[in-house]
């Protein structure tokens, strides 16, 4: 389906009454391109366990057979570390909720970043899905990881394809999400670092880890917790120009992630107070 971008007919001086017109124009389009996706493609959603964000995801969960974009997001340093726990550990959260839902094999398609790179953690990957049912591809180049990805969407008996790149190609980027609509095979593309704001996917999250919360009187370590944005939600709301956050919180006893209520709702400017909380960083161990 063409998209057409309602910023390329805007005049060089902004207005208020041609900003009234631009969000209005983009919020026809999208309702149109929403109403065009569920439709034509019989998708259906998957739930991500967390219910305050799922009342903005289009059909009240992730779309199956759509790509997914998920990148690793700053730490308070300013650094975007090569190899993020906290956005791996999300990716691997959205993969046991497709993998709960559909039966079949993971498909997990990676290139290695460097020398000290280490594969996916079994044990610690337990928490979200049964690693029984993962297949695991490791490619030289991202060019072999994207083929390995579409080929996986094509492939009967995948449950879902998961590929872990530092690439981005925009006609790969289309030739996924159209193998992934064609199938109804979801796809999750993890990034370690923020890609180009052009995409074809209809989800793109941004994950930091965030200072975990100790007990009083204690120096002990807290659970893990993350920072979500949702950076893009093609068919789902809010508008395009809001982008909303959450503190999650993972235990480690019932292997669920939920919303810390002192999240703050709101626009990129707004974010939660990290001084709230005790200065320490961690992540679930998912490398071995």
């Amino acid at each position: 389906m063409p998209v057409i971008s309602p910023s390329a007919f805007a005049p060089p001086v902004a207005n208020d009454e041609v900003a009234s017109v631009s969000t209005s124009l983009r919020e026809k389009v999208r309702r149109l391109e929403r109403a065009h996706s569920v439709q034509h493609a019989g998708k259906t959603s998957v739930s991500t366990g967390l219910p305050a964000i799922d009342a903005l995801l289009p059909e009240g969960g992730l779309l199956t057979g759509a790509l997914h974009e998920i990148e690793a997001g700053p730490a308070p340093s300013g650094r975007v570390a090569a190899h993020d726990g906290a956005a791996l550990g999300f990716a691997a959260h959205l993969m046991g909720r497709f993998a709960a839902s559909m039966p079949g094999t993971l498909l997990w398609c990676r290139r290695p970043s460097g020398v000290f790179d280490a594969p996916p953690y079994a044990p610690a990957l337990a928490a979200w899905f049964d690693p029984a049912r993962l297949l695991m591809v490791t490619a030289r180049r991202d060019e072999d990881v994207f083929w390995a990805m579409e080929e996986g969407l094509r492939c009967p008996g995948i449950a879902t394809v998961l590929g872990e790149t530092r690439a981005t190609d925009a006609t790969a980027g289309r030739r996924l999400s159209l193998a992934a609509e064609k199938s109804g095979v979801p796809a999750l593309l993890l990034r370690p670092q923020p890609a180009s704001p052009q995409s074809v996917c209809v989800t793109r999250w941004r994950i930091a880890s965030a200072p975990s919360r100790s007990t009083p009187g204690l120096h002990d370590v807290g659970a893990a917790r993350w920072r979500l944005e949702l950076r893009r939600n093609r068919f789902g709301a809010p508008s395009i120009a809001e982008i909303p956050s959450w503190l999650v919180e993972w235990n480690d006893e019932t292997h669920c992630l939920a919303v810390v209520p002192e999240t703050l709702h709101g626009s990129t400017g707004t974010r939660f107070d990290e001084s709230l909380f005790a200065e320490r960083m961690v992540g679930p161990r998912l490398a071995s």
